[in-house]
């Protein structure tokens, strides 16, 4: 969620439950006048596919169309107004910039700045001028859980669970039931009851010794959970307390979350911001947050915030399974961070002394914050050039506002003009839009118009409900008959070393220091690199190469420089030895991990269980050969889609045992069926919620990676090239691709593939970068990539 701002701040925020990303949102329309609307995604779902949550500002209050009964003609335009006329097509074509309100930090900046070397000190001083960051005593905060609204609070029974009268009352062990819960019978606190069930029957139990009525508390002290039951049946986990308290003014209670702020702060920044985010991106993230948190303590008498984005996202701990299993709202690399930074808030030199400051933060500022309004000058306007990294599609968007959306929107039969009346005069295009009238016919044919503001007219047709629409009140319109100017001339370049490690070596300084991972690869085995590459996308991290029992200088140098907060070896100890593990401990001062399996399918499934349950999709490639899944790479990990190995005729049992969890929409299987056959895609198929898989194959690994870059929209500002006949410059650039959004083409050392050819006049890309020295792709080649630039 982003933070609302005070009442002083006049800017209200409502949660917008779109659909994430399955994501599955409308193609663009082939009938530009006929509209749908997808589904709504949950919002766990919106922040495995993007990254993070966003809110919208709340549905602004639309004005009836008035009708000029003695003008059957457009009046003239308003002075000084922007006068835009609906284009033939039945739609503008409009570009803008940002998601969400635009105030404080930028999600997406903070990671460009991490990126760009700065510290998680020096992102806040950036985002929220004129504050100071200081370490301030945290304990316990409640969270009136929303989202628990029947009026009943349950949980589940665990050995060990007690209850109390209230939060500090003396605990009382509970007999073995099958669920408890919490009811009241009339407006008075004094009519709550506790109530076990049994064979499905409820009745009451009270304690010898526990005072009657709410509030009511479970817990758990041994292990320090509590499974809540949510109203569709679904349990959630939640540390701390669990407390039923009664309203007051009716016999639904409420359900309230009692935790320490840290345990709070895990939960919280997994939501709010994905684990492939910049170290000191997530840092900032922490003290956004908890500085947030802690402006809500003892903010009413019975709970201090709430768990929707009107405060801040929180999920807790996780989902319980059918199985009994956890689906962790909570993710490493964000534990870390909030640890990392325990205590640290921003205050503010206020006139009536020091305080909180309020750290609203959004998605994505699209290149330039806009002010929070009197009272609050640390929220200020300006440009933000951290906002534009290869992970944010919404710095700079396109989309279509529609001829029948507008007419839906504002009632009006037949709209044929907007007219931009006024903006706030910060960034682009002067700014966002303030002000806007819509003008039309009605059906008589009589003039009529609606007064408008910006954020109603992107919300007549919003992202990601469409993947055409619009993101944020700040974008310019323009005429799509319009034909703009071709984008200038890139250059193709090479990214080499000299040898596989030193290229390695090379591409990661792509990356700033203080990346959150890197991933560790055999440089001489293409096995385990096949799903490490995909993974080190969700990531934005580098892959790095070694060799069983020697660590290259070159790796070291890397190393040194990335200053990583983890390493990830990737493989058993027959492609990199425990020698070589220990010392590469001495380059992080996080975690070293190592993910291994039996084989390299089991290898690629345990890399798999690191995603959640439910995916859109999970590829499916071979893992006796390379190209296919390394041309995939960069696409698997830009779509934070797990990537599964299988012998050409024969699904391994870790395969299927991954496949059967991730429970996926789709299969998506590469390569032909000489690498995967039909009956072991069938098989996959089973899997599958839609029980079907479709397959991106050609008559060779070049015309698969062609089939795979279709995949990736055209007209892309850069891609990279590679030798197909070598895994190892494949590799390391599935993770530069996967971070910039591209694919990986693949290549003939000696010439440009028909399958290459066609890939890249699909791409149009404005740069090409090559990887590998002349021995991969050699000199002519290089230069004849040129005439395929846009």
């Amino acid at each position: 969620m982003r933070p609302a701002l005070a009442a002083s701040l006049a800017l209200a925020m409502t949660v917008t439950l779109l659909p994430s990303a399955a994501l599955a949102t409308p193609d663009d329309e082939a009938d530009p006048q006929t509209e749908q609307v997808s589904e709504a995604i949950p919002d766990e779902h919106l922040d495995l596919e993007h990254g993070l949550i966003t809110s919208d500002p709340e549905d602004v209050a639309l004005t009836e169309p008035t009708v000029v009964t003695d003008l059957t003609a457009l009046p003239a335009a308003e002075p000084q107004a922007e006068v835009y006329p609906m284009p033939a097509s039945g739609y503008y074509e409009v570009t803008g910039g940002g998601w969400g309100h635009r105030i404080g930090m930028s999600q997406y900046g903070a990671h460009g700045a991490g990126i760009a070397g700065l510290s998680h000190s020096q992102i806040l001083a950036f985002y929220y001028p004129g504050t100071a960051l200081e370490t301030w005593a945290s304990g316990m905060i409640r969270i009136g859980i929303t989202i628990d609204n029947d009026g009943v609070t349950r949980v589940d029974h665990r050995s060990g669970l007690v209850v109390s009268h209230g939060t500090g009352g003396t605990t009382y062990a509970l007999p073995s039931r099958e669920q408890w819960r919490v009811r009241a019978t009339s407006t008075s606190p004094s009519s709550c009851v506790l109530e076990g069930r049994s064979a499905g029957a409820w009745s009451a139990y009270k304690p010898s010794g526990l005072p009657s009525g709410c509030p009511i508390t479970f817990a758990s002290p041994s292990e320090g959970t509590v499974d809540l039951y949510l109203p569709n049946g679904s349990r959630r986990i939640y540390r701390g307390q669990i407390t039923a308290h009664h309203r007051g003014t009716t016999s639904n209670l409420a359900t309230v979350n009692r935790l320490s702020m840290q345990h709070y702060l895990r939960s919280v920044v997994s939501i709010e911001m994905s684990p492939f985010f910049h170290t000191q991106a997530l840092r900032a993230q922490s003290v956004a947050a908890r500085t947030y948190a802690q402006r809500g303590v003892n903010g009413t008498s019975y709970y201090d915030t709430c768990d929707t984005t009107s405060c801040q996202a929180y999920r807790g701990r996780g989902a319980r399974t059918s199985s009994g299993g956890v689906t962790s709202y909570e993710y490493p690399e964000n534990t870390a961070a909030v640890n990392a930074t325990d205590g640290q808030v921003l205050t503010y030199p206020f006139p009536g002394g020091k305080g909180l400051a309020t750290t609203m933060y959004a998605a994505s500022t699209g290149g330039h914050t806009i002010p929070g309004g009197a009272g609050h000058p640390y929220l200020t306007a300006q440009p933000d050039p951290y906002d534009n990294t290869p992970l944010n599609t919404r710095n700079r968007w396109t989309a279509r506002l529609t001829e029948t959306s507008l007419e839906a929107r504002y009632g009006i039969h037949d709209v044929t003009r907007v007219q931009v009346l006024s903006r706030d005069g910060h960034g682009l295009w002067g700014g966002r839009i303030l002000s806007a009238k819509v003008e039309g016919y009605t059906a008589g044919g009589q003039y009529t118009y609606a007064n408008a503001s910006g954020t109603g007219l992107y919300l007549a047709r919003p992202w990601p409900a469409w993947n055409t629409g619009l993101s944020s009140d700040y974008f310019t319109f323009g005429d799509p008959g319009d034909d703009p100017a071709p984008p200038p001339s890139g250059e193709v370049t090479r990214i080499s070393g000299v040898d596989r490690y030193d290229t390695a070596r090379k591409v990661s300084e792509q990356w700033s220091p203080g990346v959150s991972v890197v991933y560790l690869v055999n440089g001489a085995q293409f096995p385990d690199a096949l799903a490490a590459s995909a993974r080190a996308g969700i990531y934005d991290a580098p892959v790095l190469l070694v060799k069983q029992d020697h660590l290259p200088q070159a790796t070291r140098d890397a190393l040194t420089r990335l200053k990583p907060g983890r390493l990830v070896v990737v493989g058993g100890t027959g492609a990199v030895s425990t020698t070589i593990e220990n010392q590469l401990r001495a380059y992080t001062t996080g975690t070293t991990q190592r993910v291994a399996g039996d084989n390299r399918y089991e290898t690629a499934a345990n890399l798999a269980s690191y995603y959640g349950a439910g995916q859109p999709r999970v590829f499916l490639a071979s893992g006796e050969d390379f190209p296919d899944a390394l041309a995939a790479a960069a696409l698997a990990g830009s779509q934070h889609t797990p990537l599964l190995l299988t012998q050409g005729d024969w699904l391994s049992s870790a395969t299927r045992t991954q496949l059967d969890r991730l429970n996926p929409t789709e299969i998506v299987v590469l390569g032909g069926t000489s690498s995967v056959s039909s009956a072991v895609a069938s098989r996959a198929a089973t899997y599958a919620t839609t029980g079907s898989y479709r397959r991106l194959s050609g008559v060779d690994r070049y015309e698969t990676a062609a089939e795979v870059a279709q995949e990736f929209p055209g007209g892309v500002s850069s891609t990279v090239v590679a030798s197909g006949q070598q895994f190892s410059d494949a590799l390391v650039g599935g993770a530069l691709a996967g971070r910039r959004g591209v694919p990986v083409v693949l290549t003939r050392p000696d010439r440009i593939p028909s399958g290459t050819v066609e890939a890249l006049n699909h791409l149009g890309p404005a740069t090409i970068g090559v990887l590998g020295g002349t021995d991969s792709v050699s000199n002519t080649t290089l230069a004849a990539l040129a005439a395929y630039l846009n």
